[in-house]
């Protein structure tokens, strides 16, 4: 209770992973990270009891365990847990450089009217400022011909037509777990379905990196999904990510002069 940054020392002693006490206990990233600092007596004594419980099952389910078996345990638990941030920071990045690349079409094109901050504000367009570099400051994009680009979560871009409703919807799914791969695509839908409630002509893309032969297969007979673009292909490949790019310039309604 005294210091809550401890939990991780015994979690990773008890070889049980971030996601593993959250199943269990609760989340207990905040205090390993020290963004909170007071644990309760309640919530300690749940988290102790479990590691308790793991310690022992390890130590009882084998005739001898030895120092180094202990060592490899926690080395094992910590594995997991960088395996499962380095994911999550593939993700991230994927739907980071697919809104550059959306970005930067909007730039060459020069329709952008301003962009919009965090803060939910329009903020004049300053041809000579690096936006970038520094996409994730800013929630959406304003064009000239009143269509709006947003930046989100659930779906990770949205293109709002001038009357304010969903024209299309983009779902980024960088994750490469092939385990993962039908749980995104619950997600996926899920978001998507939100959108067809404000639009039902809402136009979804999916934009992913792992398609398990399953996925594929739930793909075809998915009607929520109208277009599947591989995020791979669109980094290393430029014709196809030209494709992606043509795309979204006709739901931005920008003049087929303007598209390449």
């Amino acid at each position: 209770m005294e210091h809550p940054t401890f939990i991780s020392y015994y979690r990773n002693v008890a070889a049980i992973p971030l996601k593993g006490v959250q199943y269990l206990a609760f989340n207990v990233t905040d205090y390993e990270l020290r963004k909170k600092t007071e644990l309760s007596y309640s919530s300690a004594l749940k988290l102790i009891k479990l590691f308790n419980t793991h310690i022992s099952s390890i130590i009882e389910s084998t005739l001898s365990i030895t120092k180094e078996n202990i060592s490899s345990l926690m080395y094992s638990s910590a594995g997991c847990t960088i395996d499962g941030s380095w994911r999550n920071k593939i993700g991230e990045e994927a739907e980071k450089m697919v809104k550059s690349y959306v970005l930067r079409n909007c730039l060459e094109k020069g329709i952008i009217f301003a962009m919009i901050d965090k803060s939910n504000r329009p903020a004049d367009f300053d041809p000579e400022y690096d936006y970038l570099s520094n996409i994730d400051l800013f929630k959406g994009i304003k064009l000239k011909n009143h269509m709006t680009i947003l930046f989100s979560n659930e779906p990770d871009i949205s293109i709002i037509g001038p009357n304010g409703k969903p024209v299309s919807v983009i779902e980024i799914k960088g994750g490469t777990d092939p385990a993962g791969a039908l749980e995104r695509l619950g997600a996926i839908k899920k978001s998507f379905d939100y959108a067809r409630k404000e639009n039902k002509k809402v136009e979804t893309i999916l934009v992913v990196s792992c398609i398990t032969e399953e996925m594929n297969k739930r793909l075809k007979k998915e009607k929520t999904i109208d277009n599947v673009f591989n995020l791979t292909a669109i980094i290393i490949d430029m014709e196809y990510r030209g494709k992606f790019i043509n795309k979204i310039s006709s739901l931005l309604q920008i003049p087929q002069s303007q598209i390449s």
